[in-house]
C-alpha cells in the first residue's frame, strides 16, 4: 500500500505513539541517547520570511501561507541508515480519549524529513484556548519503511534492524492579526564550566573545535556545568490566563532539553522559572569512565510551536 493510503489510515484514527511500537527505550533515562529518536521539528513560515514581509522564524501561519517543517533527529547506529518519514497533516483534528482523528477534509500526506505545506482555507478545529490549530504527525522509520500491518491495519516500521519514532507538532493558525506572531527561539552559545570553576571560567563549546575533558577516574566523579544561551527576544511576550482566568500579557517560559550519548546528565529538561525568567539555564554533566567522543543535543521550545536545536561534542580522554 502506498504512502498516501497509509497516511489516510493514520488520519482516521491515530493512537498516539503506539502505532510504531513506542518512542524508544522506556527504561533509558530521558536524557540518554541510546537509539534512534526525534527531538522535535522546527516550523518556519516561508511566506512571512519572503519580501515584502521579511519576518523570518515565524511559527504561526495564516490561511494561504506556506510553512516548512524540519525534523530534528539522531541515529547512533554504527552504520548510517536511510530515514523514511511520512507526515500526516490534519487541519480538523478531533480528540477522542487517548486518540485523535481527522474530521472533515483537508488531510494531507507528505514525505521527507523536511516538507512544505500550504495552510488551507477551511473551518479549523480549535484547541482548549479556542485557537485554530493544525496537527502534524511525523511517522519516522530509520533503516526501513512505514507500512500497514496486514493484521491490525495500523502503520508499522518494516525492515530488519529498523527503528521508529512518532511525533506530533501543532501549527497555530492566524485567522486574525490582533497579536504579534510567535517566533522560534534561537540558540547563540553553549558554555562549559569545568568542575571546581565558577562562571568566570566558562568556555564556549564550539561546533568545529570540541573541548577535551578527562574521563572520570574518581568516586564520586567530578560534575561539570553546561550553560545554554539564547538570542535576545527568544522569550517573547504572549497572551495567557492568570490564576483568575483573566487574559494577561506575560513573558513566555522556554523549556530546554539536554541529551547526550556518553556520561550522565542531572535532568533531561530545564524550564524557565519565575525566579530566573531570563536564565541562566544550566545543567550538570558527569564524564564517563571510558574515553570517547560525547555527542550532545540541546533543544529549546515554547508553547506556541517555537523550537530550536544545537549539537555539540566533547572529547573524553
Amino acid at each position: 500500500m502506498n504512502t498516501e493510503h497509509i497516511g489516510y489510515r493514520v488520519g482516521l484514527c491515530l493512537a498516539g505513539a503506539l502505532l510504531l511500537g513506542g518512542c524508544g527505550d522506556d527504561l533509558a533515562p530521558a536524557w540518554e541517547i541510546r537509539a534512534f529518536r526525534l527531538f522535535g521539528a522546527k516550523i518556519e513560515n516561508l511566506t512571512r520570511a519572503a519580501p515584502p514581509m521579511t519576518d523570518p522564524g515565524v511559527t504561526e501561519a495564516a490561511p494561504g501561507d506556506v510553512v516548512r517543517l524540519t525534523l530534528s533527529y539522531v541515529d547512533p547506529a554504527p552504520s548510517p541508515r536511510d530515514l523514511s518519514v511520512t507526515w500526516v497533516i490534519c487541519p480538523q483534528a478531533v480528540v477522542m480519549g487517548t486518540t485523535f482523528g481527522c474530521a472533515g477534509g483537508g488531510l494531507r500526506v507528505l514525505s521527507g524529513a523536511a516538507v512544505e505545506y500550504e495552510v488551507p482555507r477551511i473551518d479549523y478545529a480549535v484547541d482548549a484556548s479556542n485557537r485554530p490549530r493544525i496537527q502534524a504527525i511525523a511517522l519516522a522509520c530509520a533503516g526501513g519503511t512505514v507500512a500497514l500491518d496486514p493484521g491490525s491495519m495500523q502503520p508499522s516500521c518494516r525492515g530488519e534492524g529498523s527503528a521508529s519514532w512518532v511525533m506530533t507538532r501543532s501549527i497555530l493558525v492566524r485567522t486574525e492579526e490582533t497579536l504579534p506572531p510567535n517566533h522560534n527561539p534561537a540558540f547563540t552559545e553553549v558554555l562549559f564550566i569545568r568542575s571546581g570553576l565558577t562562571s568566570e571560567g566558562a568556555v564556549p563549546l564550539a561546533a568545529d573545535a570540541p573541548l577535551r575533558v578527562p574521563r572520570c577516574t574518581t568516586d564520586p566523579c567530578p560534575e561539570h556545568t553546561i550553560e545554554l544561551r539564547v538570542a535576545a527576544g527568544s522569550r517573547e511576550t504572549q497572551q495567557t490566563l492568570d490564576l483568575q482566568g483573566n487574559r494577561v500579557m506575560a513573558q513566555e517560559r522556554l523549556q530546554f532539553g539536554f541529551f547526550v550519548d556518553k556520561g550522565t546528565i542531572d535532568s533531561a529538561f530545564r524550564v524557565d522559572s519565575s525566579v530566573m525568567p531570563d536564565g541562566p539555564v544550566r545543567n550538570r554533566w558527569t564524564a564517563p569512565t571510558a574515553p570517547g567522543t560525547a555527542r550532545f543535543f540541546f533543544t529549546a521550545q515554547d508553547t506556541r510551536g517555537g523550537f530550536d536545536v544545537i549539537e555539540r561534542s566533547i572529547i573524553v580522554e
